[in-house]
Formats: C-alpha cells, structure tokens, sequence
C-alpha cells in the first residue's frame, strides 16, 4: 500500500467517528477530491477493500471511470477465434 493510501485510510478511521452515518459518503468523496488534488492516489483501488462501505462506495463513485474502463478493456481483448 502506498504511503498516500496509507495516510487516507488512518484519517478517515480517525474522523469518521465524528461524522453522521447519513453524511459519510459525501464527506468521504471531499476528502478523496482533496487527497487526489496534492497526492498520487493510484494503488487504491488495489486496497479499497481495506477501507469500510462509506468510503468504498466514494471511491467507487469518485474513480468510477478506472473501474469501467478495466471492464471494458477485459470484454474488448475477447479471442474471436
């Protein structure tokens, strides 16, 4: 894991304590905007299920385009023999 997605996982199991239920998705999804904005945040999908469903789900809603676009390639490089 890198040090960055290291970083992200300790600061929000420290703040999520302090953040609504109802709130922590779209408190996650600014934190992930703000780390991406100063920090390299690209092994995170490697460890994104080391993080819990509130931030998986800003993740999976904020590097959406990573995700499909794996899919995507897997289903175009299909052997047509």
């Amino acid at each position: 894991m890198s040090p960055e997605v290291a970083l992200l996982d300790e600061l929000w199991d420290i703040v999520k304590v302090h953040i609504p239920k109802k709130d922590r998705v779209e408190f996650a999804e600014t934190i992930l905007r703000t780390f991406e904005d100063h920090l390299s945040l690209d092994d995170i999908e490697e460890h994104v299920q080391s993080f819990d469903s509130a931030m998986k789900a800003a993740i999976k809603s904020h590097f959406d385009y990573l995700l499909d676009t794996d899919e995507e390639d897997d289903d175009y490089n299909t052997d047509w023999d």
